[in-house]
């Protein structure tokens, strides 16, 4: 069916080659040279040609491995099973596994390549994703197990599951493809062509860690921010023009793609993604034999946006959704797959984080922990303490931290040099990676509250603010309702350390200023041994329930433009093992542009980029 010469047909050259060509991307057979595997017999008293092509077919099932160790899914290893002619005519069952402990991964899919005897490709795949992750809130928890996951190597792949996030996705979807020549003139140009649509339907949510349902606070992670169950409604249009003379590892040919990618038809993301790219082979040296050198390059562009926000997204209260498109949607670079030396998903924009404080039910308390008990006589003085987050009257911003949030727009480029050692085992590639993922559109703030919790542990584990009065901590001190009362507004307060923190002081129902209690220091007083402070002056805590407002500086975001590009360098020593359909990979990339850890804006970033680096990999990139 894939032979562009029928019995009875005029002999056509060109349609033998492209004939040929066809069968070679079908990959179900080895390596087909038109003119050393084709026997012709010409009867020239009745003008006719009988070709007979020898084809050796390969075996209808193939495995491929791929694995890792990666920030975003942990160890992890991959299987790929499908069998390429199920029923002897072309059919593709495929199961895709993934498991790790970070993340577990499900596809099924099946595809009938012919519909009533006609080059139209039809099929459907269902899937199934979970995805384990630290969440925003691990910093601010007391959970010293879940804390040092994330500054430990190793306990960063062995920290409990039940300290952790969970994202779960489930979906399908159904498609359809013809050649182009269905429709118009058969030529080589729509010979090669393929016009498809595909329709994909999934829901995504996040689950809270399970140590929040156990009760005990000093596990407790506080949720940053929440994502609802999300539905996404999809469907695709995709153009694609391919001349390469195989599927798998080509010596020759380009392929050119085009999709458009449409979300809003119903559930809740409103999204468009066009791609484009280009791929190209080209034999250098030893151009006829079996196993040529091979130039080869790949470009790839694409933007998302959002045309609209739906209701869910807008009131998600949450940076799982950036500019209205989910956060793993949008592009992250770096890995063995993009660009080869870096981190995976490390090449991104930065967003600047301000995080202000609200806080409600503050009470002038005796305790700087547990259940406040409240003195008598200082309920009016409590105000000072009830702060109005991002705008109002008493607005306190905490210092500034930052957050990857993905580019909207993305171009990569890949190049390669493939040099065969021995036979189709063994080989060597040198290699160029260069790409940019930026924002040309994202640029409006957005904003996400936390919930409301005690002030205590919560505040304290937020961080540390500047308070030139805080001594004893070498002007910081902890954040507290008490501390940003002290140091980012009412300065004239007296602060005073004590083991609990830091304290404000109130004496005869009134809180008392540091000059008052310097000037009641001194060697004609008797200081309280319990409190360290003259007898008659006591230690008072602001407490309450307070909760973090966050405004993500989307407009001021760094490393969010087209010259912020990561290139990548080197050579890569590869072994095909028989069966499996993918190389063994050892890569040595040198990064010319990596980026030295640094201080941006008062805040240390530990890129981890190196200039040189050895990674070991299964797969291809192209």
């Amino acid at each position: 069916r894939e032979v562009l010469l029928n019995e009875g047909d005029i002999y056509n050259q060109s349609n033998w080659e492209y004939s040929v060509i066809k069968l070679n991307q079908l990959g179900y057979f080895d390596p087909i040279d038109k003119d050393k595997d084709a026997d012709f017999r010409t009867n020239e008293e009745e003008a006719q040609v009988d070709i007979n092509l020898k084809v050796t077919e390969r075996g209808r099932q193939q495995i491929s491995f791929n694995g890792g160790l990666s920030g975003i899914g942990g160890s992890f290893f991959g299987l790929e099973y499908s069998t390429n002619n199920l029923l002897g005519r072309g059919e593709v069952l495929s199961i895709n596994l993934s498991a790790g402990n970070r993340q577990r991964y499900l596809q099924f899919s099946f595809t009938e390549p012919y519909i009533r005897n006609r080059p139209i490709t039809a099929g459907f795949s269902l899937f199934a994703f979970s995805q384990k992750f630290f969440g925003e809130g691990t910093f601010l928890s007391q959970n010293t197990a879940a804390q040092r996951g994330l500054g430990s190597a190793i306990d960063f792949l062995t920290v409990d599951e039940e300290n952790l996030f969970t994202r779960d996705s489930y979906g399908g979807s159904i498609f359809l493809s013809a050649p182009l020549s269905e429709f118009y003139k058969k030529r080589r140009f729509t010979q090669f062509s393929r016009i498809g649509a595909s329709y994909n339907f999934s829901t995504s949510t996040v689950k809270d860690p399970e140590v929040n349902t156990q009760g005990n606070q000093d596990q407790f992670i506080p949720v940053i921010y929440s994502q609802p169950n999300i539905i996404t409604s999809r469907i695709t249009g995709t153009f694609s023009y391919d001349t390469r003379n195989a599927s798998v590892d080509p010596t020759m040919g380009r392929e050119i793609s085009f999709g458009l990618a449409l979300a809003g038809l119903g559930g809740d993301v409103r999204t468009y993604q066009p791609t484009v790219s280009y791929t190209q082979f080209f034999p250098v040296r030893r151009k006829n034999s079996e196993r040529p050198e091979v130039f080869g390059f790949r470009i790839i562009a694409g933007t998302v946006g959002s045309f609209a926000t739906s209701a869910k997204v807008r009131n998600s209260n949450s940076l799982a959704f950036v500019d209205g498109v989910p956060i793993f949607e949008r592009y992250f670079l770096g890995d063995e797959f993009t660009i080869r030396g870096y981190n995976t998903r490390s090449i991104s924009p930065i967003a600047p984080l301000d995080t202000f404080v609200t806080s409600r039910n503050v009470v002038i308390a005796s305790n700087a922990l547990g259940t406040p008990m409240p003195i008598a006589g200082l309920e009016s003085l409590s105000g000072i303490g009830v702060f109005t987050g991002v705008s109002g009257n008493n607005s306190v911003r905490l210092p500034r931290s930052f957050t990857s949030v993905g580019g909207d727009t993305q171009v990569l480029a890949n190049l390669e040099y493939r040099i065969p050692l021995i036979g189709n085992t063994f080989g060597l590639a040198a290699f160029a990676d260069i790409g940019s993922t930026f924002n040309i559109r994202t640029n409006t703030d957005q904003f996400f509250n936390s919930n409301f919790l005690d002030d205590q542990p919560f505040l304290s584990t937020v961080g540390f603010i500047s308070c030139p009065r805080a001594v004893s901590t070498g002007g910081v001190a902890q954040v507290s309702l008490t501390t940003l009362a002290a140091c980012n507004g009412n300065t004239h307060l007296a602060l005073v350390p004590t083991f609990a923190g830091a304290a404000l002081v109130a004496r005869d129902s009134r809180l008392v200023t540091t000059d008052e209690l310097s000037n009641a220091i001194n060697p004609d007083v008797t200081i309280d041994p319990f409190t360290g402070l003259p007898f008659g002056f006591q230690p008072v805590f602001l407490r309450g329930q307070a909760q973090t407002n966050t405004a993500v500086r989307l407009s001021e975001s760094l490393f969010s433009k087209f010259g912020d590009y990561r290139a990548s360098l080197g050579m890569e020593v590869r072994v095909q093992v028989p069966v499996i359909n993918v190389p063994f990979r050892l890569i040595f990339a040198y990064n010319p542009n990596a980026r030295p850890d640094q201080v941006i804006d008062g805040f240390p970033f530990f890129f981890n980029e190196d200039k040189k680096v050895i990674r070991f990999s299964v797969g291809r990139t192209f």
